[in-house]
């Protein structure tokens, strides 16, 4: 099992990116109830998967976006 890091904006330096193979390698067997991929790629197109349907979807960006924002649960 992996370890679970929490994301902290602060701490990454503008410009930087992490690697999103090894985010995505770490994701694998977490026994997600729901998933939303959202990536842009370098010619600036989106790539967007995920295993719920669009109301699930919605509703987990924006809980993800609460915790982005304001670090809230």
């Amino acid at each position: 099992m992996s370890e679970v890091v929490k994301f902290q904006p602060v701490e990454v330096g503008v410009g930087y990116r992490f690697d999103p193979d090894v985010i995505l390698e770490e994701a694998k067997g977490n026994e997600f109830v729901r998933l939303a991929v959202l990536a842009e790629r370098p010619d600036g197109s989106f790539y967007v998967s995920g295993n719920a349907n669009a109301g699930e979807t919605l509703m987990l960006m924006e809980m993800a976006k609460r915790r982005i924002v304001f670090g809230e649960d």
